[in-house]
């Protein structure tokens, strides 16, 4: 049963952009309640002048004559100020207890404005709960000390400069939150450009092995990221190395056995026919299977570039099938090839891909029963492939299995089987390289069915090579 995939973990810009999104939206809120208190401590600090100044004449009356000067009538400009007809300001003169001694026109339900009993040096409500926002300012008298009350009601209309600050803060986190966006797209945007080289650099190291660059590129990269460059094509070098040296020695083991094996071949048909002949015939076709697949592996291990010729892969499926019909036969089995019909152009190396066809009818024999049918078909494919598929009445692929069979060593749980279960993967490589799929399915009636999938080449560019040997069965 196939595991559940593990959560995509984000990419370093969707964290940096997460990361500036949070950031940012933290500095709007604390932004924009730091500005909001600060406008209403400035606007508070104007008010509290404002006040105090406006009431200078009413101060110098109290420090010269007393309470007793208030009865004569103010300037023109104070009297104005704390008249109730034509004024916003208001005043009362209060002693320590709040007993009021004098009081503005219209003011006497407004002071003593207290809280708790005691006097407030600032407030911003009546005594009768309005919106009168003053000061309590201590005053010498000839008398003794004095307190004066002065307010501002700010019901007033032309009353416009406490309201300032709440009517600022709409504008001013509009202001804040464009910023934050313009910062924003303007790191995002920096980021992504910053990013294009690393993102360029992942594309060239898809393409390592393919056909493509076989080392990355450092031009454009920025300084930081060169030495990671520098060490990856390090060790890309290395493993070249060690995949040159292993690729020789395959092929050299592979190369050496042959001999021998032919050789104990004569010598077992000099051998009296027996039991003990027969299983020995069948170690040494085993043993050269072995060898084949060693070869082939080394082969298909290479990263060489595909050759750009133009074939009929109909064609080629039918001929790979007549080719190992008698060979089936002989082992009782019956390889039906599929039949003829209209050309299916395909680019790319035609002894690498009939070489794939051929694995996969000797990987459907080895798993037939005697007798059963091992099918080379051409199902209908989408537009712009070609499909040829081999079908056989065996055991089949359990779905449990099918993400494993290309693997290198799988053998479809039986382990006693000849070989070393190179084949699938041999063909997986050959059509991947070829920039196509092969997948694995189920046959009607039982069975497995693979299906080799590849690009179609346009008619009018197709140019048949001539059609090298097509890699033949080692005989035993």
């Amino acid at each position: 049963m196939r595991g559940y995939a593990e959560p995509k973990k984000p990419s370093l810009l969707q964290q940096l952009a997460a990361i500036h999104l949070f950031v940012g939206l933290i500095g709007l809120v604390v932004g924009g309640i730091v500005l909001h208190r600060t406008l209403n401590t400035v606007v508070w600090d104007q008010h509290r002048r404002a006040v105090i100044e406006a009431g200078q004449a009413i101060i110098q009356r109290l420090r010269t004559e007393g309470v007793e000067g208030l009865r004569r009538p103010l300037p023109a400009e104070p009297a104005r100020r704390f008249d109730a007809a034509t004024g916003s300001m208001r005043y009362a003169v209060i002693d320590e207890t709040g007993r009021v001694l004098a009081v503005s026109p219209g003011a006497e339900s407004l002071f003593p404005r207290l809280e708790s009993g005691h006097i407030p040096d600032a407030f911003q409500e009546g005594a009768d709960g309005s919106r009168l926002w003053g000061v309590t300012e201590p005053v010498a008298t000839p008398r003794g000390h004095l307190l004066l009350q002065i307010g501002q009601d700010m019901d007033r209309g032309y009353v416009v400069l406490d309201d300032v600050a709440p009517a600022a803060v709409g504008p001013i986190l509009l202001v804040l939150a464009l910023g934050g966006l313009v910062l924003f797209g303007a790191n995002a945007l920096l980021l992504t450009l910053a990013m294009r080289p690393l993102r360029r650099a992942a594309e060239e190291a898809t393409q390592i092995g393919r056909g493509g660059r076989q080392r990355l590129s450092a031009e454009h990269l920025p300084p930081e990221v060169e030495p990671l460059i520098a060490a990856v094509n390090a060790g890309l070098d290395r493993l070249d190395e060690a995949l040159v040296w292993h690729r020789a020695f395959s092929e050299e083991v592979a190369h050496e056995l042959r001999t021998p094996l032919a050789i104990v071949q004569v010598e077992l048909d000099l051998l009296d026919p027996g039991p003990a002949r027969d299983r020995l015939r069948r170690d040494i076709e085993g043993l050269a299977q072995l060898v084949t697949d060693l070869l082939e592996a080394a082969e298909a291990s290479r990263d060489a570039a595909i050759e750009a010729g133009v074939f009929d892969l109909a064609a080629l499926a039918r001929e790979t099938a007549e080719r190992l019909g008698g060979m089936a036969e002989r082992e009782g089995h019956v390889v039906v090839p599929p039949p003829p019909g209209p050309p299916q152009l395909v680019r790319g190396n035609r002894d690498a891909i009939g070489r794939a066809i051929r694995n996969l009818v000797e990987n459907a024999l080895s798993h037939s029963p005697p007798g059963a049918p091992v099918e080379v078909l051409l199902p209908e494919a989408p537009e712009g492939e070609v499909r040829v598929a081999v079908a056989d009445h065996g055991p089949g692929v359990p779905k449990a299995e099918r993400d494993k069979v290309f693997r290198r060593h799988w053998r479809a749980g039986d382990t006693h089987r000849r070989g070393l279960g190179l084949g699938l993967s041999i063909v997986e490589r050959i059509v991947r390289a070829h920039g196509g799929r092969v997948q694995v399915g189920d046959t009607p009636g039982g069975g497995a069915l693979f299906v080799i999938g590849l690009p179609r080449a346009q008619r009018e560019t197709a140019e048949e090579p001539a059609r090298g040997a097509l890699a033949q069965p080692q005989p035993a």
